[in-house]
């Protein structure tokens, strides 16, 4: 396996697709070779790609979800591209299917293809893909951020799974990451891209250990963030949230939170992690108002705000703002940036005209943005401006609170670490409190002045950071610490034969859900 790393925009995905003789719209190939099997793919005919795609060289997505069609069941997807290019017949595509869902440690192999895209987990799907891609035994999978939206816990399940199905298949692959402890742990060597071009090449362990540019020395090295030591007031607090209780489809319907209490001391962080399902996103709905509560209330310095958004006032609705995981689909595509920026300026404060344009272009200042940036639509930005045009949006309304939903989860290691250092320099300044919600420990470790951990709904452990983390006493608490990459081979392997000897020995060994 070779892994492909980089920050965005550095050619990684670009490079994955002409593996297999494709560029996306706009592009072309314009020079070299592509030669796979002995096939040169760049001069190959259209046929002569069709028959390979899917057959030879396969392609697990980003993301799982937007790949599937929710409309047919895993097992008629899983099996499609067999079926259709004459590699097997219906039964054994099934069957082969179902080999790869036991390797794979999908839960019961027999019947779960069975299942529609939306009745699996994440962690579940995105294995599942894999399996669509190794149904025909391919020589090459092509591997595109495939565990990059996932929690840590599923990620390693998912790695692991990969790992051994890639092994024991004896197929090639190439691996396509922005985080480069996660491809240590799956890739034989490593390719390091930048503007489109190698910056430099090596075994695994020789990039780790012996990186030759400084470029890769800054990946290596990254994330080391730290926010300023602060001495938060007891007395002064911008958020309470106490004993919350929610449902979804009513006061009878599924129970998502129980008794969740959390305080956000005044020109601090509080960071809520937990794997996917445990509830973090649900408690930011409830904060803000879009999911109203069955019990108990939310408080903003002192005063307890209406459960549902529509209740509140639009001068309580400007002191809590939230900034979303996915920039590319919180901001209209439409509207130019001092649009964007412009309307909270004039909903909550009447500011219009030049004026209005004057405090966009400081907002963009703030946010580390050129005022020529205003003029421009949001597809003319990159993933770490579009994020920050989100930021300065909700600076815009000059809040008290800021939630802060997987914020960088979607962005490359360099560009994840300038926008904490933005966050940092914006609390320092302005005394915000932040409500960090992520499945990230580097981040927790880099930005949060306490966490709470939630699992299945509940806060199982909170208190100061360092406390938490350095002495986890909850079981899950200790599964989160223990499935955070580390930048090292081997590790990966090393903490499925420790499990896998607790297990020999008797010992209870938890996994994601719970399991």
């Amino acid at each position: 396996m070779l892994g492909l790393i980089g920050e965005s925009g550095a050619g990684k995905s670009t490079i994955g697709l002409a593996a297999m003789g494709y560029a996306r719209d706009g592009c072309r190939i314009s020079g070299g070779q592509i030669v796979f099997d002995g096939v040169d793919l760049a001069q190959a005919s259209d046929e002569q790609r069709r028959r390979l795609r899917g057959v030879k060289i396969a392609y697990v997505a980003q993301s799982a979800a937007a790949a599937f069609n929710p409309a047919h069941t895993l097992d008629f997807q899983v099996c499609e591209t067999a079926v259709q290019h004459g590699v097997m017949t219906g039964a054994q595509a099934i069957e082969k299917a179902r080999e790869l869902y036991a390797k794979l440690q999908l839960p019961e192999p027999g019947t779960f293809g069975q299942r529609y895209p939306h009745q699996v987990s994440g962690g579940q799907l995105q294995r599942a893909m894999t399996v669509m891609a190794m149904v025909c035994e391919p020589d090459m999978i092509v591997f595109d951020e495939p565990t990059t939206a996932l929690d840590v816990t599923t990620q390693i399940e998912v790695l692991a799974a990969m790992k051994k199905a890639i092994t024991e298949e004896d197929t090639a692959a190439l691996y396509i990451t922005h985080d480069l402890a996660v491809v240590a742990q799956i890739a034989d060597r490593i390719k390091v891209l930048r503007y489109g071009e190698t910056v430099e090449e090596g075994t695994t362990d020789g990039i780790l250990t012996d990186p030759q540019e400084d470029y890769t020395r800054q990946l290596v090295n990254i994330r080391k963030v730290a926010g300023a030591e602060r001495r938060p007031s007891a007395e002064v607090h911008s958020l309470q949230v106490k004993g919350v209780t929610a449902t979804y489809g009513g006061s009878n319907g599924v129970q998502v939170l129980k008794d969740v209490s959390l305080t956000v001391p005044r020109g601090t962080t509080v960071a809520v992690v937990g794997e996917s399902g445990s509830g973090k996103s649900t408690l930011a709905r409830v904060m803000t108002g879009l999911l109203p509560p069955i019990e108990g209330e939310i408080s903003l310095t002192g005063e307890t705000l209406p459960p549902a958004l529509k209740q509140r006032t639009r001068e309580q609705l400007r002191r809590l703002q939230m900034i979303y995981q996915m920039p590319d689909v919180s901001i209209n595509p439409r509207q130019k940036i001092d649009e964007i920026i412009g309307r909270p300026l004039t909903f909550y404060f009447g500011i219009k005209g030049a004026e209005r344009r004057r405090r966009v272009e400081e907002l963009l200042a703030q946010v580390e943005l050129s005022a020529d940036n205003a003029d421009r639509l949001p597809s003319e930005l990159s993933g770490g401006m579009k994020q920050r045009i989100g930021i300065a949006r909700a600076l815009a309304a000059n809040p008290e609170v800021i939630i802060c939903d997987e914020v960088t989860s979607a962005l490359d290691q360099v560009v994840a670490d300038d926008v904490l250092r933005l966050l940092l320099r914006i609390q320092a300044e302005t005394e915000m409190s932040y409500v960090f919600i992520t499945h990230d420990l580097a981040t927790v470790r880099a930005i949060a002045d306490s966490v709470a951990v939630m699992y299945q709904g509940e806060v199982v452990k909170s208190g100061a950071t360092h406390e938490v983390l350095k002495n986890p006493q909850t079981a899950y608490t200790q599964l989160l610490l223990s499935s955070v990459p580390a930048m090292k081979t081997g590790w990966l392997d090393d903490l499925l034969a420790e499990r896998e000897a607790r297990r020999a020995r008797g010992e209870t060994v938890l996994q994601s859900g719970g399991q």
